[in-house]
């Protein structure tokens, strides 16, 4: 018998984490878990709130001291264009569950929406890098972790030619030519 899918979300933190090219370790985690979900090895999901919120990180030590700028913004936008990565609508079922869960569980809204969302796609895991202790409360909703490597045995290392993120962003950008 086959085994079920992993399904995994991913808030935004996750996602920025490919700006900081100082957090090599985190960079090939998550292009780890990247190239299980384009492989079609896990389901990869987040919010269409995530697609707004890299626009301005709530917190500013996740891309460093300074406001992304338009080619960070461009770069983050196209991976939500990536087909094997699946999208939470942010309706009014997921709104509403995330007012809830923000006053059950004294969530940030933005907090309330990823777990919304996570909840809402029965996923297996919410990724995040900032722990937060208010997200962690969720637990018994949806498990709560930092993202770990899937492929055991085996070390990525960040490319010095260029990583997961930017050799798919060369390729598309070539392939609108």
């Amino acid at each position: 018998m086959a085994s079920k899918q992993r399904a995994i979300y991913w808030d935004t933190s996750v996602f920025l984490c490919f700006l900081r090219r100082h957090e090599s370790e985190r960079r090939a985690i998550c292009e780890d878990i990247l190239r299980h979900a384009r492989d079609g090895k896990v389901a990869l999901y987040t919010s269409s709130f995530t697609v707004t919120e890299v626009i301005k990180p709530l917190r500013m030590e996740t891309t460093g001291p300074r406001p992304l700028s338009n080619d960070e913004v461009e770069d983050l936008q196209g991976m939500f264009h990536w087909p094997w990565l699946k999208k939470i609508a942010l309706d009014h079922r997921v709104a509403q569950d995330a007012v809830n869960l923000g006053l059950h569980f004294a969530l940030t809204a933005a907090e309330a929406i990823h777990a919304a969302s996570a909840i809402v796609a029965k996923v297996d895991v919410l990724q995040q890098w900032e722990r937060s202790a208010a997200l962690e409360k969720v637990n018994r909703l949806v498990a709560v972790e930092a993202p770990r490597m899937l492929t055991y045995g085996v070390t990525h290392r960040v490319a010095s030619k260029g990583n997961f993120f930017e050799n798919l962003h060369r390729a598309r950008a070539a392939s609108a030519r």
